[in-house]
Order: structure tokens, then C-alpha cells, then sequence
């Protein structure tokens, strides 16, 4: 059974009025090429093809000296017309280190649309940035966020749809009653399809080991020379304990025996493929934000839960990190000598409308925590602020429940 992403009534609209190349992009195994193929599924014709770079004969093609003969092979192998209006959906293309140029010369000189997929934020944001300047539109197929893990679990209670930036005004107690032991699947095993689609908590486990380990063993050798990828699994596991915590270099430096600068490295690339998330210091100087450490999520859950025993806390903070992350929101965190707040939520740049929240992430709140939270989201000029929470408070019901994020 094809259960329809979020993202893809987006897509759609996009593949169907725009000529620039779509490009996806996101972790390994999140759903990336079943997106393609439902793409290339709704394109009302018959010369298009699907290629897959992993595949060495599909690789070969793109790594003729003649990018002309490229289109004279895909022709050749897929029946296309090249007079026609050509679709070509390629998959896994960080395999390919010249794709980007390829591709720039294809789409100036023939008449196709690319629809195209990888696993390396840094490679496509950056590189294709520079290569296919205003030839492309870029998306993040993320894992699956809370509502779409219902879908994919076959429940069929629907969450009510809410403006993130509202304060809400009550506990919900039907959909908390509902959906609690979903919730927590959700907390323990994280977002990926195919552990929704697990039946076990043994076979969950099993698929976010060989999930974790496609991305160790592929990604890394791909798309890193580095030269102990057993220090960069140590760096994984110490990471992972500090969940919801700023990122201190020097202690992580002393405790693992690795230089600074291996370290940044080694940061810069988890993120960059998505096994991490790190989001900035509120602050309105650029320069601040820059030198004040960056607060560390992971991208998933379950793959948190394999490399540390995350306490129940930490498990629900990065969870409300991963629901944030697919939403079109500037994320940071708020820190002063007198405490924190764990996300601020500004539009992003260019929106009609300026507005901003204040959230807390607790897993029982109390009216002392929405007290504390509002005199915080006061001294930074924020009027709208709620607290966050994952189970139900016998006294205190002005928050909202975690699933509804």
C-alpha cells in the first residue's frame, strides 16, 4: 500500500507547472525514491525514465565525455523522444560527483524536466547552488512527522489541524486518550517508514540497525574520506547523550581524544546528512549567533534511542525538534544566565506576515512552568508563548499535548 507524503501535493504542483529541476533531498531510506517514482506516476506521458546511480549501468551513462551521447543512450535504453518533452527522475545522485555539470548542460540545450533525489544536504545546497543557479527548486523529504506516523500505522483518528504560532487554549484529552500509545512509539522509534510499518518493537529495532548501518557503511564511505569511522561512531554516541544540550567542543575534544578541528569536521558531515540538527542562539546579531554554541538534536529518534539510553526528557525534547523541523519556521533556542527557552519560532524570511512563539518542551506541565516560560518570552518581546507536553497533568490543562505539534 502507497501512503501519500505531506510534501508531495507540493512536489506535484511544482513537476506540473515549472520547467526548473525538482530536488529532493533527505536521509537515507526516508522515502526518497518511492517519491519519485509516485512523481514520474503522475506525469501524463509516456517519455520519461527512472534512473538509479547506485546502479554502476545506470552511473556509467552520465560519465560519458559527450554529455550529447547521454541523451542518445537514455533514448536508446527508454524508448524517449527527443523532440518531445522528456522527464527524467534520477536517483542517489551524490554517487555522482560531475552530475550537477551534466545536468546544467541537459537542461539548457534539450527540452526535459529533472526531477532528481539524494542523501547530501551540503552537496546539493551548495553545490548545486552554484551550478544550477536559478535551474532548480530544492525540498527536504524529512522522516515522517507525527500525523503522517498515524497514517502509516492505519489509525484512523485525525488530529485537528492548528496554527503553530496560536497558543493554545486547553489540553486535548480525546486525542491524548486516543493516540497515547502511538505517541509513544512514535518518541521511542522515531519516523521512518518502514519502522512504522514494523509490527515489533524487535523488528523496529531491526530496522533502524540496518537503516544505521547503510548509513555508516554507504554514506560515510561515499561521501567522506575519513579515516576511522570508529571514531566517528564513538562522536555519534557521545552526541547522542547530550541531546538537547549546547554543543561544548572542548569537553567533547577531552572525552573522545580527537582533535577540535576533527570534531568540526565530523559535525559538519552529520549534519550535512542529516543523522544530526543543530539550531542557533536567539539573538538578533548575526555575529552572536555565529560565536554562542548551537543546541544539538538528532534527526530521528529511533536513531538517537540506538546509540544512547536517552532519558524519557531528552526522547520527548528531540522529538518536538523533529515535528518543528518540517515546518517552514526559523527555529532557535533562547539562553540567559537565568534559564532557557527550548525553541523560538519566527516566519521565515520573505513571509507576508512577522510572527513569533515562545515553546517549552515538559513532560507534565505545571502553571510554575508557564509562569516562568512567560516571564522569559517577555524580556525577549514575545506576546504569544505555550508550553508543550507529553503526558497528562491532573491539575494544570493550559498546554499543548506533544502529538498535536
Amino acid at each position: 500500500m502507497l501512503f501519500e507524503r505531506k510534501l508531495w501535493p507540493v512536489l506535484k504542483k511544482d513537476l506540473l507547472k515549472n520547467k526548473q529541476a525538482l530536488v529532493l533531498t533527505g536521509p537515507r531510506r526516508v522515502g526518497k525514491t518511492t517519491t519519485l517514482q509516485w512523481l514520474l506516476a503522475q506525469i501524463d506521458s509516456d517519455n520519461k525514465c527512472f534512473l538509479d546511480l547506485e546502479n554502476i549501468s545506470d552511473r556509467a551513462i552520465f560519465e560519458l565525455a559527450d554529455y550529447n551521447d547521454i541523451i542518445i543512450n537514455l533514448a536508446q535504453k527508454y524508448n524517449l523522444q527527443t523532440k518531445k518533452k522528456m522527464y527524467i527522475a534520477i536517483d542517489e545522485i551524490q554517487f555522482l560527483p560531475n552530475i550537477s555539470s551534466v545536468i546544467k548542460y541537459l537542461y539548457d540545450h534539450y527540452d526535459l524536466k529533472f526531477i532528481l533525489s539524494g542523501s547530501s544536504s551540503y552537496y546539493l545546497k551548495n553545490h548545486f547552488t552554484e551550478s544550477l543557479s536559478g535551474r532548480k527548486f530544492l525540498y527536504e523529504l524529512l522522516p515522517l512527522t507525527f500525523a503522517e506516523y498515524l497514517i502509516f500505522a492505519g489509525e484512523k483518528y485525525t488530529l485537528p489541524a492548528r496554527d503553530v504560532y496560536t497558543v493554545p487554549h486547553k489540553f486535548n484529552e480525546p486525542a491524548f486518550l486516543a493516540l497515547q500509545k502511538h505517541y509513544q512509539d512514535y518518541i521511542n522509534f522515531g519516523g521512518y517508514p518502514s519502522v512504522t510499518l514494523a509490527t515489533s518493537n524487535e523488528e523496529k529495532l531491526r530496522e533502524l540497525s540496518e537503516i544505521y548501518s547503510a548509513y555508516i557503511n554507504i554514506d560515510v564511505q561515499t561521501l567522506a574520506d575519513f579515516r576511522s569511522s570508529k571514531d566517528l561512531r564513538r562522536l555519534i554516541e557521545l552526541l547522542a547523550v547530550r541531546i538537547g544540550n549546547r554543543i561544548n567542543i572542548n569537553e567533547l575534544s577531552t572525552v573522545s581524544g580527537l582533535a577540535r578541528a576533527t570534531i568540526e569536521n565530523y559535525l559538519a558531515f552529520l549534519e550535512q546528512t542529516y543523522l544530526l540538527r543543530t539550531i542557533p542562539v536567539e539573538s538578533g546579531s548575526p555575529e552572536v549567533r555565529q560565536r554562542k554554541a548551537r543546541k544539538l538534536y538528532f534527526v530521528d529518534n529511533g536513531i538517537a534511542h540506538l546509540n544512547a539510553d536517552l532519558s524519557s526528557g531528552q526522547k520527548f525534547e528531540n522529538s518536538i525538534a523533529c515535528q518543528l523541523a518540517n515546518l517552514p519556521v526559523r527555529l532557535s533556542y533562547y539562553e540567559n544566565k537565568d534559564g532557557e527557552i527550548d525553541f523560538i519560532l519566527r516566519t521565515p524570511p520573505g513571509a507576508k506576515k512577522l510572527r513569533s512563539v515562545a515553546i517549552e518542551a515538559k513532560e507534565t506541565p505545571t502553571s510554575a512552568d508557564l509562569t516562568t516560560l512567560q516571564i522569559r518570552a517577555k524580556r525577549l518581546g514575545l506576546a504569544n508563548y505555550y508550553l508543550v507536553g507529553r503526558e497528562k497533568s491532573k491539575r494544570f490543562s493550559a498546554y499543548l499535548w506533544g502529538g498535536e505539534m
